[in-house]
Parts: structure tokens; C-alpha cells; sequence
């Protein structure tokens, strides 16, 4: 196998995966801890707020 294709290959698994590049995980243990705390926090939200919405969803499609 080539160079070019293991790269691809690796940048589909990526895709797939939805795994972050490697320069994205460098950068974030580069950063302040409170600017690390400040995105860790916001995520948190936003995920708790879509599984709470996506469990409405459920209630909607599954109480008939």
C-alpha cells in the first residue's frame, strides 16, 4: 500500500469515527485550563440539552 493511500485511508477513519485531527488534540493541551474548562462546559450543556430534546422526540414518536 502506498503513503498516499494510508493517509486517505486514515483521514476516511477519521471521518468515520468522527475522531478530531491529531494537530486539534496538540492545540487543546496547549490551551489555558480555563479556556479547557470554559468548551469542556459549554459542550456539556449543549449535549444535555440535545439528549433532553431528543428524549422529547421519543416521547412524541412513541406515545401513540
Amino acid at each position: 500500500m502506498g503513503v498516499e493511500k494510508a493517509l486517505d485511508s486514515k483521514k476516511v477513519l477519521q471521518v468515520v469515527n468522527l475522531s478530531p485531527n491529531e494537530s486539534i488534540v496538540e492545540k487543546l493541551t496547549k490551551m489555558h485550563p480555563m479556556r479547557q474548562i470554559t468548551y469542556a462546559s459549554i459542550i456539556q450543556v449543549t449535549m444535555f440539552f440535545g439528549m433532553l430534546g431528543m428524549f422529547q422526540v421519543n416521547s412524541w414518536i412513541f406515545s401513540t
